[in-house]
Formats: structure tokens, sequence, C-alpha cells
């Protein structure tokens, strides 16, 4: 199972395994966006494929234990995890991460239906490409549209159809929150409260 970065955002988790759903899986993606500015980057993704190519499982086990929290709700994140236990002959948590796999992709696919009205919200650029192969789609194109006040990234697929996905949360993410000033008393200002 994945580290957590807070007690919060793996209470989440839990409730979305026990009970997935569209509002179990946002409640969890709103945690996980708000604790972990940080995405899987291609380049981390492009690394571990190269390590599960080159059999290097050990490897790429490690370095998924590296990634930032938010790797909890990558389908691609499961999926690579599953493939290193699988060579490592660690076959309960192949059964696991294959089943987080398909559980968090049906999270992704209740978010929406890939329309400009309802369009998918993802985490991580390879959930697009993830709920695109689910749905036996290749992609062709891609465009970043703002809609309705959203940012889309958009997918022109080569049967023609486009399928929309809402970044917002991802592109424009919101600043960690912030600590409130401590206020540092100087000898002086002690020295005026006590004469007060």
């Amino acid at each position: 199972m994945p580290a957590f970065a807070s007690l919060r955002m793996q209470s989440r988790f839990a409730a979305f395994v026990r009970q997935p759903c569209q509002k179990t899986f946002l409640a969890v993606r709103e945690c996980v966006l708000r604790r972990c500015p940080l995405p899987l980057t291609t380049t981390d993704l492009s690394t571990l494929q190269r390590l599960l190519e080159e059999g290097r499982y050990q490897e790429l086990q490690e370095r998924l234990s590296t990634l930032p929290p938010s790797k909890v709700l990558s389908p691609r994140f499961h999926y690579l995890a599953a493939e290193a236990a699988a060579g490592l002959g660690q076959h309960d948590d192949v059964e696991l991460e294959r089943w987080l796999f398909v559980l968090t992709l049906r999270g992704l696919l209740a978010t929406g239906d890939g329309t400009p009205a309802q369009p998918y919200l993802v985490c991580h650029a390879s959930d697009e490409y993830d709920i695109l192969s689910a749905q036996g789609l290749v992609p062709a194109g891609q465009s970043l549209r703002e809609h309705q006040g959203r940012v889309c990234d958009v997918i022109r697929c080569t049967d023609g159809r486009e399928v929309w996905f809402d970044v917002t949360a991802v592109v424009q993410r919101p600043a960690p929150p912030r600590k409130a000033p401590t206020r540092r008393l100087t000898a002086r200002a002690t020295g005026a409260r006590r004469s007060s």
C-alpha cells in the first residue's frame, strides 16, 4: 500500500476503497490535490516504464515508493506496482495493486463522460491516456482549451471523437495553506507590556 501524506488523505482513500463512487473519489482527489502539489511527471513515468521493460523490478519498486503521495489515485502507478511485484514474486501485492488499478480507473471514469459539459477530472497527465486506453480509443491530437471558466485538455482520437479532461485543479493548483506568522516579542516590547 502506498504511503500517504496525511491521516486525512488515508481516511478518504479508505472511504473510496470501501465505497467506490464519484463522491468518495472526488473527496480523496480534493485532499490529494490540496496536500500534494506535485503530480507524476512524464519523465517519472518514462523512467519507470524503462525499468519495467528492462526487468529491473527491485529498482522499479524502490522508485515507485519515492513518488509523491498523489500516486495513490494513478491507475498507471498501480499497474507499474503490480508488474514490479509480479517480477519479484510478491503475489499478494500483485493482486492488491491490480485491484487498485481497476478501482482508481473506475473512480476516474465516474468523474464525467468526456464531453465539454462533463469532462473527466484527472490528477495526472497519464490518467488521460489510461482513460482513453480503457475505452479502446487512440489519441491523434491534443489541445488545451478554456471552457466555462475551466482549463480543459482535449484529445482528438483516431475515430474523430474528442474527449475532454478538466485539468483546472492540476494546472492552477491552489497555494499550500499558509501558517499564520508568529510574532516575536522583543525585549523592548516585553518591557513595554510589563510597565503598562
